[in-house]
């Protein structure tokens, strides 16, 4: 019997680096399935929760003018920096493309004023105008088109693409259409009121 392990051991020695080498492929592979398993991306499938709480309720006197169907591409890209640096590394950069298919919607929020001035004029005041949120496309709302990284990336982090979808779709971003078609809105609550 020890015959038998010293004869063992004198071949292990004897093919010592190929040997070595697939042990330690051997452990990466046991590795990166042990890591898989445990964020529950195991063979048998991931489990998906989904809770929600309603925060709170208001009523609202809200008036949409303007739907403006907007679609945005957005890119993000980022790249290991050298330590205690802005400067990036070479071949590192992650890069991601979004496509967004969105409505925003154009009015007021705030109640208007109805001033009579005879028997049959009216002076409405409208309040300013503002940004009543958004509603994403049914069929399409949100595409990843494109998301890769160069040769040297595996350490950079990865691009959030729900944060930059969601900071896209803020109100404060779409503030530029108030401006862009404030003369449409104009109208359209004109109109609105008028009848």
């Amino acid at each position: 019997m020890r015959t038998n392990a010293l004869i063992f051991l004198k071949k292990f020695l004897k093919y010592k680096i190929p040997l070595w080498f697939f042990l330690v492929v051997l452990i990466i592979i046991i590795g990166a399935y042990i890591k898989g398993f445990t964020s529950g991306n195991s063979l048998l499938g991931s489990e998906k929760r989904s809770y929600s709480m309603v925060r709170y309720l208001t009523k609202v006197d809200e008036q949409v003018f303007l739907n403006a169907g907007i679609t945005d591409i957005e890119t993000e890209a980022n790249n290991l920096k050298i330590p205690w640096t802005k400067i990036g590394v070479p071949y590192t950069e992650k890069k991601a493309i979004i496509i967004l298919n969105y409505d925003a919607k154009l009015g007021i929020k705030k109640p208007i004023s109805i001033h009579k001035e005879d028997s049959k004029n009216y002076t409405i005041t409208i309040p300013e105008f503002e940004v009543i949120g958004v509603a994403l496309s049914r069929k399409n709302p949100y595409k990843l088109y494109d998301k890769e990284g160069e040769l040297l990336s595996i350490g950079t982090e990865d691009i959030d693409t729900g944060a930059l979808t969601v900071n896209k779709l803020s109100n404060e971003s779409q503030k530029k259409f108030l401006n862009q078609y404030k003369d449409l809105i104009r109208e359209s609550a004109k109109n609105y009121y008028d009848t």
